[in-house]
């Protein structure tokens, strides 16, 4: 499971998730502790999405055997992800859209869901290959 590739690609869009979550501020009433366990949490609209993302990209890793359904979940989670990136730009001027920190976070995460689904594409691949030398 960890030693495949896409599984590889999933962690760190999972890592990339969370450190979204975890860097809410450089504010010291939004630290870590108090983010998650105390009233300090105005933002959970907005990171509500990536930790359910987290999630479900979570869940994904361990859906090895089934390839395909894992191939038609990060298809959602990119779609997911464009609707997320044409939110961004619906917020905000264009200009400063464009030099947004969230930009690089859906561009990254964008590149990582596209090689997780070609590698999980080219697992496929190999597996009806060696079925066919049987």
């Amino acid at each position: 499971m960890i030693q495949r590739i896409q599984s590889i690609y999933m962690l760190l869009l999972i890592l990339i998730n969370i450190f979204i979550v975890i860097s809410i501020d450089s504010n010291p009433e939004m630290s870590l502790s108090e983010s998650y366990f105390g009233y300090f949490r105005p933002y959970i609209d907005d990171y509500f999405f990536t930790e359910i993302l987290s999630m479900v990209i979570l869940i994904n890793i361990f859906l090895f055997k089934k390839s395909a359904l894992q191939i038609n979940i990060l298809r959602l989670i990119f779609l997911i992800l464009i609707f997320g990136l044409l939110n961004l730009f619906d917020e905000r001027s264009l200009e400063s859209s464009f030099t947004d920190p969230g930009l690089i976070y859906f561009l990254v995460s964008f590149f990582l869901v596209f090689m997780s689904i070609r590698s999980i594409k080219k697992d496929q691949s190999i597996i009806s290959s060696s079925n066919r030398l049987r």
